[in-house]
């Protein structure tokens, strides 16, 4: 019998069987065919397309129509694509205050931290071509610190090194698409195969308390090995990951400034920046451990480093 390849990417469960030029002797692969053909009768979604193809030829395929519930968790740094703009609105001691300020994009720093909880729901169209789609949920905050120095329609003098700090609480709702290629190779003759995929994903959102959509494009390649361990299967990989996040912001922050002498006053900035992450590629280490009848449940784990932390954990089952 030839086993399937089984693995999981970034926002994406999926397994699979890739074809290969080894020769077998036609009484082994006869009966390796036959034992498949009784383990893996047709499926009620008719999918892989090509699949019964590939079972006759000895491969074992996976279960082709999956769902899973993830976890993610990520701290990434931001900069600004072009000019900080402010506009200030002074009430009480401060009522003499209305101005429209432009600070430049290099004095503005900013990091955020964001928790996002997704639904994907998958199919193996082809024994090696999967493609999904996923909703989800994301609270996040961005911290702004925006250096004053150079900025440009201030009122009055003496902001040389004063930072204006302004933080960001939001939620969104996201959905997106993407899709996976996968196959393993024996890279070295007796060696357990390889197993290698790629994934390219886009999710767009939309945030509910600041005036925001964010873009998200991912693509990631990943390559490890798949072997048995008590109860099921384990694949351990090592990836190299590239997102890149596109966001605008805009909305209001309310600052309380109460003058030396006790006076209430406010300050309000309306602000618009458009920002991208700094950092696009980064490296992870993931492992996916499939159990169950027909390992049609599973549970993934990556951890992202190098240039951001981002942790992702995974339950599924395939139907």
């Amino acid at each position: 019998m030839k086993y399937p390849i089984l693995a999981l990417a970034a926002l994406c469960t999926f397994s699979t069987s890739s074809f290969s030029n080894e020769a077998t002797n036609t009484e082994n692969m006869d009966s390796a065919t036959s034992d498949i053909e009784r383990e893996q009768p047709e499926h009620w979604s008719h999918l892989p397309f090509l699949g019964e193809k590939a079972r006759e030829l000895g491969y074992e395929l996976p279960i082709p129509v999956g769902m899973n519930f993830y976890y993610n968790t990520q701290s990434v740094n931001y900069d600004a694509t072009d000019n900080f703009n402010l506009g200030l609105e002074g009430t009480g001691w401060l009522g003499n205050i209305n101005s429209d300020v432009v600070i430049p994009a290099e004095d503005v720093v900013i990091t955020g931290e964001d928790q996002s909880f997704q639904l994907k729901i998958d199919a193996w169209v082809l024994p090696f071509l999967n493609v999904y789609g996923l909703i989800g949920h994301t609270k996040g905050e961005k911290n702004i610190l925006a250096d004053l120095s150079n900025a440009e329609g201030l009122p009055g003098g003496g902001f040389e090194g004063v930072v204006l700090p302004i933080p960001i609480d939001y939620t969104a709702y996201n959905v997106g698409l993407g899709t996976v290629l996968a196959g393993q190779a024996e890279i070295i003759p007796g060696m357990h195969p390889f197993i290698f995929t790629g994934v390219a994903a886009f999710t767009n959102s939309w945030t509910t308390t600041t005036d925001s959509k964010i873009q998200t494009y991912i693509g990631s390649v990943r390559v490890g090995q798949r072997h048995d361990v008590y109860g099921g299967k384990l694949a351990v990989m090592l990836g190299y990951n590239y997102q890149l996040i596109n966001q605008n912001v805009t909305g209001s922050y309310v600052f309380n400034v109460p003058s030396p002498r006790g006076a209430p006053g406010s300050l309000t900035v309306d602000y618009d920046v458009n920002l991208v992450s700094s950092q696009s590629h980064n490296m992870s280490v993931s492992m996916v451990y499939d159990f169950g009848p027909n390992n049609e449940w599973n549970i993934f784990a990556e951890y992202g480093f190098l240039n951001w932390d981002q942790l992702i954990v995974s339950i599924g089952r395939r139907f």
